[in-house]
């Protein structure tokens, strides 16, 4: 019920939002009023997408460097998380190789693997089996 909850504000955070800015706003505001790790992992996956559409390569570099550091800070808050470990894993599959974002694919994808079906969450393991193949 409560991750229902989350992604009906979202929505309406998203459908209120005038840019992904101001969306990215919201996510921060969210993690700052509950300490919640998702929502800071929410938000660091914002940064990448501003870093994605980003035309200045310091604006992408810098998006891409606050992305990184937020999502490993929330996973150090809680590494047992599923679906923070599963942001991570799809951030660091998409990431140019370049970038050296990629040292936890192997340990992610396994984790999930292991633990995915011990999820309440519904809509979660299904989105995990599609997106794994499993």
């Amino acid at each position: 019920m409560k991750k229902l909850v989350l992604v009906f504000l979202l929505f309406c955070s998203f459908i209120n939002a005038q840019s992904l800015v101001e969306l990215r706003g919201y996510l921060q505001n969210a993690y700052d009023t509950t300490k919640k790790p998702i929502y800071m992992a929410f938000y660091a996956v914002g940064n990448f997408f501003m870093a994605k559409h980003a035309s200045n390569p310091l604006n992408k570099y810098s998006y891409f460097n606050k992305g990184k550091k937020l999502l490993e800070d929330a996973i150090k808050k809680e590494p047992n998380n599923i679906e923070i470990r599963l942001m991570r894993l799809i951030s660091q599959e998409k990431t140019p190789s370049f970038l050296g974002y990629n040292k936890n694919i192997e340990a992610d994808r396994n984790f999930i693997i292991k633990n995915y079906k011990n999820s309440d969450d519904e809509n979660l393991v299904k989105f995990i089996k599609n997106y794994l193949k499993i």
